[in-house]
């Protein structure tokens, strides 16, 4: 069975969307070192999704959209070429493309996210989405979904979880594409371990962070072999947290009625019912 919505006629994608997860990968073209494609982002986050809908096929089926390929990283201008949105630009983006798959049919749709920096929008985008239009709206980011999976592989030994284009996403690039890794220079050997699932007890926007190389720990630490690893357990954690939402009671008013608890899972996703 076809997993890719632009893969799919009018007619089968009307048939198979009332009962499937539509999941929209959302990423980022943004600078990632002088080693690393502009695209890293959305080249792991488009991975990881068609990766966990083949997975997940059997027990929920899962349509993936073509990625989102801009993201909110106006703190990567310095550092070299980067395309950014304005908060503003990006929800009203993802609002209408949740819109018009609930248009389309469909009554779960699943945001899941490449970069840190569209973290917070697209729990934002999620709850008003699920409470304007009465679908389940699922948001999550890939190394938070597959966190201890990923710490248990020794993703954060070398480098920070996720970090930028660091030890991790090299790792990343290294499989999927070592086509486009530079040379990757040799960083700080040193770093601080970012907490459990990305989150801290609160949020402090320092615009002096990213004043260094652009990259947040020792690229030059990254294994292909390691960044392949790291890659399946994404995506065999995406996969079962889609069939978790799949199989989760609540949806449109009339069905199953609005059921499921509001807010976060921890260490999981967001969803808003």
């Amino acid at each position: 069975m076809r997993t890719l919505l632009a893969e799919l006629t009018r007619d089968e994608a009307a048939r198979r969307a009332a009962g499937a997860v539509a999941v929209v990968p959302v990423g980022a073209c943004e600078q990632h070192g002088p080693h690393l494609p502009v695209g890293t982002d959305l080249f792991a986050v488009a991975h990881i999704a068609r990766q966990a809908a083949t997975l997940a096929a059997g027990t929920a089926d899962v349509i993936v959209t073509p990625p989102v390929p801009f993201g909110y990283s106006p703190y990567h201008l310095p550092h070299g070429p980067t395309v950014t949105l304005r908060t503003s630009t990006l929800h009203a983006l993802l609002y209408d493309v949740c819109d018009s798959l609930v248009r389309s049919g469909f009554r779960r749709v699943f945001l899941l996210n490449g970069h840190g920096g569209n973290a917070e929008l697209i729990a934002v985008v999620a709850r008003e989405v699920g409470v304007d239009l009465g679908v389940l709206v699922g948001a999550g980011s890939y190394w938070t979904m597959a966190w201890d999976a990923l710490e248990q592989a020794g993703a954060q030994e070398r480098g920070r979880l996720p970090g930028h284009a660091g030890a991790f996403e090299t790792s990343l690039v290294a499989a999927l594409r070592p086509d486009l890794v530079v040379s990757p220079p040799h960083g700080p050997d040193s770093f601080a371990r970012n907490p459990r699932g990305y989150a801290r007890q609160y949020h402090v926007e320092d615009p002096l962070a990213w004043a260094g190389e652009g990259f947040s720990d020792n690229p030059s630490a990254a294994s292909a072999a390691d960044g392949a690893r790291w890659l399946d357990l994404a995506a065999g954690s995406v996969a079962e947290a889609l069939q978790e939402f799949a199989a989760r009671p609540g949806g449109p008013a009339g069905t199953q009625g609005n059921s499921a608890p509001h807010g976060a899972i921890p260490g999981r996703h967001t969803v808003a019912s």
